[in-house]
């Protein structure tokens, strides 16, 4: 049975996500990792994905990952800087090409799977603020009274404000599910977070993006009991993505 590989305190686990056999360079067994056939990528558990060329099926199932995922997922294969700029911007823990020593991709796994156990209890943005550990959120210091999904949306939302997220992606990071059913849910349920933000004073906080999907607009201040918002000026990774 393989010994388990501690560091700080941590027990590092990892599953593979390439196909065939894991390339020795690669096989972090050798440092006494755990290796999990099933698990999903997670703060227990990263991912070692082998993409090989941009076109392959291996980067399209990659891309597809939930984004509340991506930052427990170490991408190998693409040798070009901005490639794996763009992978880091769409939220994926780490990329690096497959020229890469072991003692470097192991050290850069071990650093990976450090920073996962910390996932920050607090998020604001701008006078909205979000409470992981109680799953409520305050504007302007005042609750909103969240149930656990609106308080999952505004999360989600949260994890890229100003910049639109799909009804896909919602569908897949908050209701855990692989396509869009033939529903209103999303919409039922932006309606009610929108009004509890309309009674702290936050109207306008989520606005819906011209493509489809939502976008969490950050209020800066309040002019005249008015929120005044930050000017978006970002665009969706996606288009960006979907030329790698």
């Amino acid at each position: 049975m393989a010994n388990y590989y501690m560091r700080g305190g941590a027990f590092h686990r990892f599953r593979w996500l390439g196909s065939g056999k894991i390339p020795s360079q690669f096989d972090l067994r050798l440092s006494d990792w755990i290796f999990e056939e099933a698990d999903e990528p997670s703060s227990e558990c990263i991912a070692v994905a082998y993409v090989g060329e941009p076109s392959s099926a291996e980067w399209q199932a990659v891309l597809a990952l939930p984004h509340d995922l991506r930052r427990f997922v170490m991408v190998i294969g693409s040798a070009a800087e901005q490639r794996r700029a763009d992978l880091l911007k769409a939220g994926f823990g780490e990329s690096v090409t497959d020229a890469i020593e072991y003692r470097e991709f192991e050290a850069r796994a071990s650093r990976l799977a450090e920073l996962t156990r910390w996932l920050p209890r607090h998020r604001r943005v701008g006078e909205l603020e979000l409470d992981l550990l109680a799953r409520e959120a305050y504007g302007y210091g005042k609750p909103l009274n969240l149930n656990p999904r609106e308080f999952a949306l505004l999360w989600r939302l949260a994890d890229q404000p100003g910049e639109p997220v799909s009804k896909q992606n919602l569908i897949q990071d908050v209701w855990r599910m692989g396509f869009v059913p033939e529903t209103n849910s999303i919409a039922v349920h932006m309606s009610r977070l929108r009004r509890k933000l309309e009674f702290v004073g936050m109207s306008g906080v989520i606005a819906t993006a011209c493509a489809g999907g939502y976008c969490l607009r950050p209020p800066e201040r309040r002019v005249g009991g008015a929120s005044v918002f930050a000017p978006s000026g970002a665009s969706s990774l996606q288009p960006v993505l979907a030329t790698l």
